[in-house]
């Protein structure tokens, strides 16, 4: 039933239920097919032999197996290759603009770093109170109050320790 020019269905896969032609028979369990499906090996087990058979040479192109479908009233698939594109390559820097390269990053970067600094400048600007003088009477009473915590602590662990006197005798 598998013979060269056996025109089948195909039942399975993308192509579903589209017209072939068996143009060759690779082994027992493949063909390579054509004609509304796209050219390609396929498992003998996922087309379904029909009764109309088309006289074609083992390898037929594709032009050959459609001018053969055309008289049986099929329309083979057709496909338009797409134009070979050349991707550009990227042309090498010479050293010198390398060196260009790098001073232009440079000066960038140097640009950055000032701003950065005027920027904290900018932060470190005097508050009113810096400016009136009121800053540093309040660092004055912060030293103060810590001092006197540190009194305290250092008051509370000079307390003499008590002792049994039945672990001395």
């Amino acid at each position: 039933m598998i013979e060269l020019g056996r025109v089948c269905i195909k039942t399975a896969g993308r192509d579903a239920s589209k017209k072939c032609v068996i143009i060759d028979i690779l082994d027992d369990k493949y063909v390579l097919i054509d004609g509304e499906t796209r050219r390609r090996k396929c498992n003998i087990l996922h087309i379904e032999p029909l009764n109309q058979v088309i006289k074609i040479e083992k390898n037929a192109s594709h032009e050959e197996v459609a001018k053969a479908l055309e008289e049986l009233g099929l329309k083979a698939r057709e496909t338009k290759p797409k134009p070979k594109t050349e991707k550009p390559r990227k042309k090498r820097k010479t050293p010198e603009q390398l060196r260009v390269q790098k001073e232009e990053k440079r000066k960038l970067r140097d640009l950055f770093k000032f701003k950065k600094e005027e920027k904290a400048e900018e932060k470190k600007e005097a508050t009113l109170e810096e400016k009136a003088g009121l800053v540093e009477e309040k660092k004055e009473e912060v030293k103060e109050i810590a001092e006197k915590k540190t009194a305290k602590k250092e008051t509370k662990t000079q307390k003499p320790k008590k002792t049994d006197k039945k672990k001395e005798g």
